[in-house]
């Protein structure tokens, strides 16, 4: 009888070698997977479009809410109340099959993969549950109205996530309309069906409206703040128009029409005429005609300038129903900002004023997102204020940092990988548009790319001022400029490029702390990476220790010798070994078809996970984790305070 998990090491490594099972007891269990994978992929996507419908029907019901008289602005009901019981089992449902079943686990982490790459590859944010968390806040702030404030420090991608969720809410907002209105008119034409039916005909009709809505190009409006933009600059432009420069018409139009026009005006004075002599009357009409036909040629032939009012992307984003983004918008004097009071405490459907311009109607799907960076004890930023309270109570204040990661332990000892998002925002950033992995000398280079992570993590606690002493009972270590943001982690992977011309200590070098300029974060971001096993001895390299205030570490006074780069081949992992790798193994199988039952054994050893293609040289570890490490770096911080 064999074991599962041998057969489940083959399986695996049947798909890195990108060989499929030929025959016997291998072929049918891999089939057996494959079936069971594919019916979980239809469970889930069922459970999708359920939630969808159920989502649908919430849009419906609260827009019917609305326009009741009696509702104000409540928009609860018995009918929404249920939705959302209905909506919150669907959620707990796939979780509770998630954690049980591991094809559900497997197919539910693979659509997320294939979507982060997606969305890496074509510039949006990968959506960790951080940055998730982030954007339902800000669209449930939008939903209600509330204007949003996103602050935050440098690197962590605050002005592309305000531009994403901009675009996200436009996007659900014609994805809700159009299926609202869909369903409604169903309904119209089928009043006793039940939710059933109405289920049956929405899964007809769901993924068509979403793939259209995904097809659908959506901008918001954008403005980058700084001390120089005025409130007029928000609202309307002055500019000088050209209001003619000759006519087009040719001579004959012209006399035709100014003879014609001075006939007319003959006929309405008639009766004055009749009164004066005959010679007289002819001295008036010469006389007019010669005034008249000087300002007609004045008037087609000259050229003249007028002052005309453009509208600007706050005033066109109310007028039109689109978000307004405001980046920077604590760089803007406050005496400008206060402008936009009467904007941000009314919603749309009210009128709001607009100094110089007058009340204004808020067409629906307005919002308005303003960016921020936040300033701390350490870190200042250059030309930003401090937002006047009362103004800014007006908004939805989120605070987006960095993401999620242990900065302690290999990734072999992590309980919950998933947990480690910016590890994850790592390995996917390298990922083929399948979801797969080539990497030279996968065991060493994936421990590589964790302890970078975890290193990128380090200093932006500490950028944060969330840092703590290296050694317990130092000084705490201080950022004051620089940072391994996501950014400058993405520069130094694509400077890496797999190993193919430097390792990751010169890529990490090359590609961010050769640019630091400010000497004490230079010094302490090089400590840190000695810490975390890059910049080692035995790879040609030397950083001292030195105290704040010294001069900041060159190139050519680390490096020992020439740098020379071997690529090594490239390992191909599979889709499967990066949801392992990402995401953990998931629950184990604990049961097989009758078939299949008398010829495999489910033994308790199925923990293929990580740990099959991470067995590095346990020297390599033992140096980067050791707690020889930690003692050395605590006698560095000895040597600097007694300097």
């Amino acid at each position: 009888m064999e074991r599962l998990s041998v057969l489940e090491k083959q399986r695996l490594e049947n798909q890195r070698s990108h060989r499929p099972a030929k025959e016997g007891l291998l072929l049918s269990y891999t089939d057996y997977v494959g079936q069971r994978r594919r019916e979980a992929a239809k469970t889930l996507c069922q459970l999708e479009t359920e939630s969808f419908y159920e989502e649908t029907c919430l849009y419906l019901e609260r827009r019917t809410s609305c326009r009741n008289p009696n509702a104000v602005r409540r928009r609860s009901s018995p009918e929404t109340r249920e939705h959302i019981r209905r909506i919150n089992g669907l959620r707990h449902r796939k979780s509770a099959l998630m954690a049980m079943d591991p094809d559900v686990f497997y197919k539910a982490h693979e659509e997320m993969l294939l979507a982060d790459v997606s969305d890496e590859q074509s510039g949006r944010l990968i959506d960790v549950p951080y940055l998730h968390r982030a954007r339902k806040l800000i669209a449930a702030s939008l939903d209600a109205g509330i204007p949003v404030y996103l602050v935050g420090h440098l690197g962590s991608g605050k002005t592309q996530l305000a531009v994403e969720a901009a675009q996200d809410s436009m996007r659900r907002r014609f994805l809700m309309q159009k299926l609202s209105e869909a369903l409604l008119s169903y309904r119209n034409g089928h009043p006793d069906s039940g939710r059933e039916e109405e289920l049956a005909w929405f899964s007809g009709i769901c993924t068509a409206a979403r793939e259209k809505a995904a097809k659908e190009a959506f901008h918001p409006y954008f403005i980058s703040g700084s001390h120089n933009l005025t409130a007029e600059d928000m609202f309307t432009e002055k500019t000088l128009k050209l209001t003619q420069a000759g006519s087009r018409s040719t001579d004959e139009d012209q006399l035709g029409k100014l003879t014609e026009n001075f006939l007319a005006f003959c006929r309405e004075q008639e009766g004055r005429l009749k009164s004066l002599a005959p010679e007289k009357q002819l001295e008036l009409l010469l006389a007019g005609w010669k005034t008249y036909s000087d300002l007609y040629i004045s008037k087609n032939t000259g050229f003249g300038t007028v002052v005309e009012k453009v509208e600007k992307e706050v005033l066109k984003a109310l007028r039109e129903g689109r978000p307004v983004i405001i980046d920077e918008i604590n760089t803007i004097a406050m005496s400008n900002l206060i402008a936009l009071n009467d904007i941000l405490q009314h919603h749309a459907g009210q009128e709001a004023y607009i100094t110089g311009v007058g009340t204004v109607k808020i067409a629906e799907g307005f919002c308005l997102i303003g960016t921020g960076n936040l300033s701390t004890g350490t870190v200042s930023y250059e030309g930003t204020n401090v937002l006047n309270p009362a103004f800014q109570s007006r908004f939805t204040t989120i605070a987006y940092n960095y993401v999620p990661q242990s900065t302690e332990g290999t990734l072999a000892e992590q309980k919950d990988p998933a947990k480690n998002e910016l590890f994850r925002m790592v390995i996917e950033h390298l990922c083929d548009a399948e979801g797969c992995l080539s990497l030279p000398e996968p065991e060493v280079t994936i421990d590589a790319l964790w302890r970078l992570a975890q290193l990128a993590r380090m200093s932006q606690d500490i950028f944060e001022g969330h840092g703590k002493s290296l050694d317990g009972a130092g000084d705490v270590p201080v950022l004051t400029e620089s940072v391994l943001s996501i950014r400058n982690l993405i520069h130094v992977l694509d400077l890496w490029n797999l190993g193919e011309e430097m390792d990751l200590s010169m890529a990490l070098w090359n590609g961010f702390l050769g640019s630091v300029t400010n000497s004490d974060d230079r010094n302490l971001l090089l400590s840190l990476a000695v810490r975390y096993g890059f910049f080692q001895p035995q790879d040609g390299w030397k950083v001292e220790s030195r105290a704040r205030g010294e001069a900041g570490q060159r190139y050519e006074d680390i490096r020992t010798q020439e740098t020379i780069c071997d690529p090594q081949p490239l390992v191909d992992l599979s889709r499967e070994d990066t949801v392992r790798l990402i995401f953990g193994k998931g629950p184990s199988r604990k049961s097989l078809p009758d078939a299949l039952k008398s010829q495999i054994l489910v033994d308790e050893n199925m923990d293929v996970s990580v740990a099959d293609f991470m067995e590095a040289d346990s020297t390599v570890r033992e140096l980067q984790h050791s707690a020889e490490v930690l003692e050395q770096i605590s006698r560095q911080d000895t040597d600097q305070s007694n300097r």
